[in-house]
């Protein structure tokens, strides 16, 4: 049957939960399948998403080439909205797959306090912004968007800063760079929140210079 296909156990009791590490296997046993591959398929659809949409916003004549508008105008006028949304409330499904996946796999950063305090409220945010255009319904869209932004800079700070009691051996380059990118997203994420509660009328470029 399919799990003496996949070499699933029907005894999953005496293993210990690792979903981290969930591999599954074809008939040949190669792996077709990896948890981290959820998060790379996260951050593509993300930025792929709003590419795509901010391409077909500056083709039908919705947002101009220079400055570039912020990200949420490109999610307002069909049809580019629709992928806007579509893809974004994808992109936030996969989110919070992710984070439950972290959640569960008891690694060093896994913290089930963590990913209901900023995870899931991150996952949910960007779904509230991706449905609720800034013209139709401002207050839902900014409120989802200062939700994501802040909530999942501060769970990425939180996840790799945990990663400094890895042992020594473990505490690659990368860990060190993961820390420096989401302190620089931090950063980004509370001059947007700050910037935007004062009403800064403006673009998302401007926030970055």
């Amino acid at each position: 049957g399919i799990n003496a296909e996949y070499g699933i156990t029907n005894n999953l009791s005496q293993y210990p939960c690792n979903m981290n590490k969930m591999k599954l296997k074809d008939g040949n046993g190669k792996t077709w399948f990896r948890s981290r591959y959820i998060a790379l398929l996260q951050c593509s659809l993300t930025v792929g998403t709003t590419i795509i949409s901010y391409l077909v916003a500056l083709y039908m004549g919705h947002v101009k080439l220079w400055p570039p508008p912020m990200i949420s105008y490109c999610g307002v006028h069909p049809p580019e909205k629709f992928i806007f949304s579509i893809g974004l409330v994808c992109s936030a499904f996969l989110m919070f797959l992710f984070i439950w996946v972290i959640e569960s796999a008891g690694k060093v950063y896994s913290s089930r306090k963590t990913a209901c305090i900023l995870g899931f409220p991150a996952s949910i945010g960007l779904m509230v912004l991706a449905v609720c255009n800034c013209e139709e319904e401002p207050n839902l869209h900014y409120a989802g968007a200062i939700t994501y932004f802040l909530c999942s800079a501060l769970y990425c700070v939180d996840c790799s800063f945990k990663e400094l009691d890895l042992p020594k051996e473990k505490c690659t380059t990368w860990v060190f760079v993961r820390q420096a990118f989401s302190l620089i997203n931090l950063a980004f994420s509370l001059s947007l929140g700050v910037l935007y509660a004062f009403g800064y009328d403006g673009n998302d470029w401007e926030v970055a210079f």
